[in-house]
């Protein structure tokens, strides 16, 4: 029987001995480092930390640097020396991000960092936890061992520094002149490594902690309070811990031989589990709550000159600052555990696993087998048949403990339990695999046919199964997988098709639904559910129903699976589906499928055949030609995974825009390059980028590379929308939009075509515009000319009322005159003789009197001799004829200084006045009447107010000639009338007149 040589053993357990000397677990980790052919160009680092939206920022000895899961990109903090050394990062409350160097404090603001200056502060940072949180927009920053609470009262706009305590409490307490740390606590009280002792600070109360509670005269640099709320302190090579509620502290420090090194920054962080995580001189180190675990160079972590941050990712594993190596992923951490030949196997190519009853965990190898030791690590135990020089590709243990074992070579072996031995049963041709059905018997899948031993307790030959030859008509047939239904049918796998066996027949059932699967099938699994679950090397992987003698089939090939070999099929307790392939591993929980992989965690992507294997507590082992990987909790596989994308830079017409606001550029101006951010690191190389540029494009393009270009594009309106999927993960972030806005060269540009419009329309507008102007100076023309012509026959109306006066007051009165002195002679000298003559010529007297009054009306209609001497005599006049005539009130009020009016307009104000007085006599039932006549500026004012019974101006009658000639007559001299009534409350009419005429004006 050969074994593995002993010196090799002795190595494997030598490196374990050397490398983890504290309890630990002796496996290798699946760890991504990232150094300067990654973007980061600085392998010293010193700070991490992450923002909320899944930024990783990296602080060196050499500049700052930002992960997106895709690049590193690095921010230049300031020229001055001293400023590219990194001695903290902090993210706060705010999500806002501190950067401490050896120069100066700074800020993130936009994609520029800001430097924080204060009048009464310099800071100046080194190594240690110098950041703590201590409220909204307060934060403390320890700087030249003196705590100062930076504040902001605008929302972080500005900022100010005071120190925290006052000289007086740092006078009281020396511990306090020399502060190394700072924390606040679950409470909101502080703690601080100060001189060589632990300062709590609580509600104003100042305490320090030393030998009477436990804890030695250190420098304590890391500080942290754990989900139960114990606090850890850590130093240089000490550890301590303070349970909640407790007075005293334990020594948790890991053993010393570990912990050499001098000037070391101690750290101290919590994972997602709960254990704590620092460092020692070869690597990290993890308390899993009752000893400390170590991970050095046995386990694969290379950290050069020790681990110098730490950071927690969540479900993005956990991320190590080294001195030396860059930056470290643990992928998959917690979740996964990956053993190699480094931890003791006998080879890389694992075929198969077996927890046996005594709770030992068997591995098959292509150099044999070994079993996990409680301590860590594998082991090979003496008496295994064939030593290193068989590949044990399938285990199974019976109901009595009984472990038999496979070679690929055919080899068929038994393990009774507590045996020094292997039992040889038989030599088979080249085996595929053996399962237990639920009667007992052992079923042996070959490459020449299907074995079975029907009582295995009592005899173990194994004996051919015949009649497959006589169904599938071949006398060689290859059988490589096979399971049992819920039904009891057993079923499997062939180079000649799918077999059936009900206990009493065998055949070979027909595929009906979508057809036959392609290619070979070359697994098979059993669920629970009645179904069958097959799977082809030439990719493909189908679910099967058996109905009335066929089975109906169905492809439920997911995209990632669908160029890829499936070698092994698993149905778990809880009902999972596994998938084990060339790439990688799936996994169906019924309701989404997640992929993993490399860099998901596993120690390699390609599996092995039948390389599944559930373990008592439901984790599952994954044999691979490059180590054993197992999931501790499969559940965590499919915790929701939050995936957003970021529009991380735009780049354009020469310069770099600004990704949040919206784009506007000039037309021709270059090339548009966007850049996107998916920030998680889980499966990250499965991240697919799906954009399009609305008002653009209809379909959405797709890209594995961050970043996309479009040049020229056409002047107009666009949204570029962008979201990104993980394939491995299934899961699809929310679309994210930015406005772009390409500006339309002058000549394409809407005030262009609104010009060009216009110019189409100018000449008939400015031809219509210039025949609409002649038509209306035409209209004014004729307008004019009929108030020109109106005003010459008002004129002429006038004079022959000037003529007519004079001729009836000169003529006319004269003859009246001679004519009653005539009459009146006759009746003196013939009157006494007469009496009844006397009589007739009074009567005649009285009737020529009549007359004269009748022809001194007449004047005094046509024209009263009142204008002649003067405007003022003529309206008092007016008045006083209208006020005797009407008995209504007429009060006349005038400027005589002012009033100075030609014929013309002192004979229309006369006829306008006149003709309102002629209406309100007739119309408005007023009791009472107000004129005046006034100048205002270079226009004469009449206004004619009664308080009459007043009318609707909209509703006057159509046949107003009164109101009618009253504008004419104003217009006539380039005047304007307004009248104003409301009914029951009076009316009142304005008339404006140019004191000149607009010619005499000019």
């Amino acid at each position: 029987m050969t074994k593995i040589p002993r010196r090799w053993l002795g190595v494997v357990v030598l490196l374990c001995h050397i490398f983890l000397s504290m309890p630990a677990i002796c496996q290798q980790l699946p760890l991504r480092y990232y150094g300067q052919e990654d973007g980061l160009r600085n392998l010293g680092v010193t700070a991490l930390a992450r923002q909320a939206n899944g930024y990783i920022w990296v602080g060196t000895e050499n500049g700052l640097f930002r992960y997106d899961g895709a690049r590193f990109q690095r921010f230049d903090i300031s020229d001055e020396p001293g400023a590219l050394y990194i001695a903290a990062l902090h993210v706060d409350a705010s999500d806002r991000l501190w950067v401490g160097t050896l120069k100066g404090l700074y800020q993130l603001r936009g994609q520029q960092f800001a430097p924080m200056r204060f009048k009464n502060a310099e800071f100046a940072f080194h190594w240690g936890q110098v950041f703590a949180q201590f409220g909204p927009d307060r934060l403390l920053v320890l700087s030249n061992e003196r705590i100062w609470q930076v504040t902001s009262a605008d929302g972080g706009a500005t900022w100010q520094a005071r120190q925290f305590f006052s000289a007086e409490q740092l006078l009281q307490r020396p511990e306090m002149q020399a502060l190394h740390s700072l924390h606040v606590g679950p409470k909101g009280d502080l703690w601080m490594g100060c001189e060589h002792s632990l300062c709590h600070y609580d509600q104003g109360k100042l305490a320090v902690l030393g030998k009477k509670e436990g804890l030695p005269a250190k420098q304590w640099g890391a500080l942290l309070h754990d989900r139960q709320g114990t606090l850890w302190l850590r130093g240089e090579k000490q550890v301590f811990a303070l349970p909640a509620g407790s007075g005293v502290f334990l020594n948790r420090s890991p053993p010393r031989d570990e912990q050499k090194k001098q000037e070391r920054v101690p750290l101290l962080a919590e994972d997602h589990n709960g254990m704590i995580l620092s460092q020692q001189d070869s690597g990290l180190i993890r308390w899993d709550g009752r000893a400390w675990q170590s991970f050095a160079e046995g386990n694969g972590l290379n950290v050069s000159d020790g681990i110098s941050a730490i950071l927690e990712g969540g479900n993005n594993g956990l991320w190590l600052g080294s001195a030396g190596r860059g930056l470290i992923h643990w992928l998959g951490y917690p979740d996964w555990e990956n053993w190699t030949s480094r931890q003791g196997l006998p080879h890389n190519i694992v075929w198969s696993f077996l927890r046996d009853q005594a709770g030992q965990l068997h591995v098959g190898t292509r150099s044999g087998s070994a079993v996990l030791r409680k301590t860590g690590g594998f082991a090979i135990l003496p008496g295994r048949y064939g030593g290193s020089s068989h590949e044990w590709i399938s285990m199974i243990e019976d109901g009595k403990g009984r472990a038999w074992a496979t070679t690929l070579s055919g080899t068929l072996v038994r393990r009774e339990p507590g045996a020094a031995q292997d039992t040889l049963i038989a030599k088979l041709p080249v085996s595929n695999g053996m399962f237990f059905d639920r009667s007992g018997q052992l079923w042996l899948n070959t490459q020449r046919g299907l074995y079975v031993i029907r009582h295995p307790d009592v005899a173990s030959v194994p004996l051919p199964v015949a009649e497959i030859s006589a169904v599938t008509g071949a006398k060689d047939v290859n059988v490589f997988h096979g399971c049992q239904s819920t039904s009891g049918v057993l079923w499997f796998v062939s180079d000649k098709g799918l077999l059936r066996y009900d206990g009493k027949e065998w055949s070979n059932p027909r595929f009906a639904g979508h057809g036959t699967p392609r290619g070979e099938l070359n697994t098979i699994a059993c669920s629970r559910t009645g179904n069958l679950w097959l799977a082809s090397l030439d990719a493909g992987l189908w679910r099967a129903t058996e109905q009335r003698g066929t089975l109906a089939i169905q492809d439920i090939t997911p995209p990632l699976l669908q160029k890829q070999s499936v070698l092994a099929l698993l149905e778990d307790s809880r009902g999972w589906l596994w998938v084990s392939s060339d790439a990688g591993v799936a996994v169906w929980n019924r309701n989404q499928w997640r992929f993993f992989n490399q860099q998901s965690g596993m120690v390699w992507n390609d599996s092995n055949t039948d390389a599944l294997y559930e373990d008592d507590d439901g984790s599952i082992w994954i044999g691979t030609s490059n180590g054993a990987s197992h999931i501790l909790r499969p559940e965590s596989l499919f915790l929701p995974l939050s995936l957003n994308v970021l529009l991380e830079s735009i780049t354009g017409d020469g310069r770099q825009l600004p990704p949040d606001q919206p784009v506007r550029l000039p037309w021709a101006s270059g090339a548009l390059n966007f850049r996107f951010a998916a920030l998680s690191f889980q499966n990250h190389e499965a991240i697919e980028f799906h954009y399009r540029m609305k008002g653009l494009e209809r379909e959405w393009s797709q890209t594995a590379a961050p970043e996309v270009r479009y040049s020229a594009l056409p002047p107009g309106s666009y949204r570029l929308q962008v979201t990104a999927e993980n394939v491995a993960m299934e899961t699809t972030s929310p679309v994210v939009e930015t406005e772009i806005v390409i500006l339309a060269p002058w000549w394409r540009t809407t005030f262009f075509y609104y010009v060009c419009g216009l110019l189409l329309l100018l000449v008939p507008f400015l031809w219509q515009r210039h025949r609409i102007r002649r038509l209306l100076a035409r209209q004014r023309l004729k307008e004019q000319l009929a108030r020109e012509r109106a005003y010459e026959l008002e004129q002429s109306r006038e004079e022959e009322r000037k003529h007519l006066t004079r001729e009836i007051h000169d003529e006319l009165g004269q003859y009246l005159s001679a004519m009653r002195m005539g009459v009146s002679v006759i009746g003196i000298e013939f009157g006494d003789k007469n009496p009844e003559l006397q009589g007739k010529v009074q009567r005649q007297v009285s009737l020529v009197d009549s007359t004269i009054k009748i022809a001194r009306n007449i004047v005094s209609a046509l024209r009263p001799s009142a204008l002649d001497m003067g405007m003022v005599p003529a309206l008092e006049w007016l008045a006083n004829e209208f006020s005797e005539n009407t008995g209504i009130r007429c009060v006349l009020q005038i400027d005589e200084k002012t009033i100075v009016l030609d014929e013309r307009r002192a004979t229309t104000f006369f006829r306008i006045v006149q003709e309102s007085l002629t209406n309100i006599g007739r119309h408005a039932q007023a009791s009472q009447v107000e004129i005046r006549l006034n100048r205002k500026d270079a226009q004469y004012l009449l206004e004619v107010r009664d308080n009459g019974k007043g009318f609707d101006p909209l509703l006057r009658k159509k046949n107003s000639f009164g109101l009618i000639g009253i504008r004419e007559r104003a217009f006539m001299l380039g005047g304007s009338v307004d009248i104003v009534s409301v009914p029951g409350a009076g009316t009142t009419i304005q008339v404006r007149i140019p004191v000149e005429d607009a010619g005499k004006a000019k």
